[in-house]
């Protein structure tokens, strides 16, 4: 009767749900595993060095401004405030040109079972100062009311992560090699490396600077270009670059074995030294960390990410081998029991379970493989029994073991995740409703009652 047909599609509703609850458990044990990584990740960065971002070498002038007179200020009463305190203020003044090279070496550490990908850099940044630029910023400074004197300038770089640096950095000016200090003597980016130079000398000739140095990362490294005109050049060995910042570079290339990546900026494309100068002013220096391009060293699809988009298809599947067994039924003499259904359905959320741990382990492929080999197996032999049939045990298992094969397509997929999923869905929806087209729904429940006569 028709009420045993609604009493039956209720029950394996409910069986269908049942299953989605170790499906949960697993998906929440990915999410888990994810936590447990990203802890691993958190726990090197303290003790190799975390992303990076570099300012390009800049020069300080700090000028001080004299005390004003005691008449310049007054009480309400008319009484003159003394004022003797000096102000100390500084200025930038940016390189004419600038050229930045760094050759990122990409490697992988362990912690635990779990790989963290980190990199070895050499960064080379040249330039150059004219004396003219820096003539032009100290008369401006010099019309500043109540101007009083310069300091003594310095080259000034920040690094966000010092601990990375490996060797000593070397900085020459005019092809000789100068002192190199800790600190980068900015207020609010405290950590770089800074040398002290000659206002006479910066006034009477050019400065050409020639900056090096070896710095370990992990995740990304970025450049804060400050300058007339800018080139930034950075090639790696890692093939999945992700191009962040202000700016894209204007050239990449991008292979299996690496890329490549150029970018270009001037001091009409951004106003770094306005930016400095509100840093060191304020101390607050988000501003100008926004103001970086780079690159981040990604894993397009790790184990986890690949697990949880077959997870998400786990409702497909359990949906599809049900409908599956409901058609057989409805075409067949054999009843399958809903406690069959379920035996079935836990079979699928194993698989997941397989598929997580084995590839923590082992590459994702060979995890998928062994695990989809081992549930089709196990189908395989339960579900001869339930259709009686070795061939028709096969051809379900063959069907099962093509539907995994899709999704493992889908789950590799970067940028087409979404569209072959929606196709998947599609067409077998498609299957369902041209296997059915025939079958008399209003005649099941008779065929149900010969079942049992």
């Amino acid at each position: 009767m028709q009420k045993q047909i609604a009493f039956k599609l209720l029950a394996i509703f409910i069986v269908g749900l049942m299953v989605l609850i170790p499906v949960g458990m697993v998906e929440y044990k990915v999410y888990e595993r994810q936590s447990f990584m990203d802890d691993a990740r958190a726990s090197v960065a303290q003790s190799w060095t975390g992303k990076q971002s570099i300012l390009t070498p800049i020069i300080i002038l700090p000028y001080v401004i004299k005390p004003l007179a005691p008449s310049a200020f007054v009480t309400a009463t008319g009484a003159p405030v003394e004022n003797t305190k000096e102000q100390v203020l500084y200025a930038i003044v940016q390189p004419d040109e600038l050229v930045t090279n760094a050759v990122v070496n990409n490697k992988t550490i362990y912690k635990g079972i779990y790989e963290v990908p980190v990199y070895d850099s050499q960064i080379k940044i040249t330039g150059v100062f004219s004396k003219r630029s820096v003539s032009e910023r100290l008369s401006q400074i010099q019309q500043i009311a109540h101007f009083h004197r310069f300091g003594k300038p310095y080259l000034t770089t920040h690094i966000s992560d010092v601990r990375g640096i490996d060797a000593v950095p070397t900085i020459s000016i005019n092809g000789e090699n100068v002192f190199v200090g800790p600190g980068s003597r900015i207020s609010g980016l405290e950590e770089g490396v800074h040398t002290q130079l000659s206002l006479e000398k910066l006034q009477s000739s050019d400065a050409q600077f020639d900056f090096s140095v070896a710095l370990r990362g992990m995740g990304s490294l970025a450049f804060i270009p400050v300058a007339d005109s800018a080139i930034t050049n950075v090639q790696s060995n890692w093939p999945h670059p992700e191009f962040v910042g202000v700016s894209l570079p204007k050239e990449r290339q991008v292979t299996a074995k690496g890329f490549t990546a150029a970018w270009a900026s001037s001091r009409y494309s951004s106003s770094g030294v306005e930016v400095v100068e509100r840093c060191i002013a304020t101390t607050r220096c988000s501003d100008l960390t926004a103001h970086s391009s780079g690159v981040n060293f990604i894993q397009p699809v790790d184990i986890y990410l690949q697990s949880q988009r077959s997870i998400k298809y786990a409702l497909l599947f359990i949906g599809l081998i049900f409908t599956s067994f409901f058609i057989f039924e409805t075409m067949t003499p054999y009843k399958i029991h809903p406690i069959q259904y379920a035996f079935v359905g836990l079979a699928i959320s194993v698989f997941y379970l397989l598929l997580i741990s084995l590839a923590e382990h082992i590459a994702f492929a060979w995890a998928y493989f062994i695990g989809v080999l081992s549930c089709t197996g196990l189908l395989l032999f339960y579900v001869r029994y339930l259709f009686r049939s070795v061939k028709y045990a096969v051809v379900f298992c063959a069907m099962l073991a093509g539907l995994f094969g899709l999704l493992y397509m889908i789950v590799q997929a970067e940028d087409f995740a979404l569209l072959m999923g929606a196709v998947l869905v599609f067409a077998v929806l498609a299957i369902l409703m041209a296997v059915t087209r025939n079958i008399d729904w209003y005649g099941v429940a008779g065929q149900e009652q010969l079942k049992k006569a």
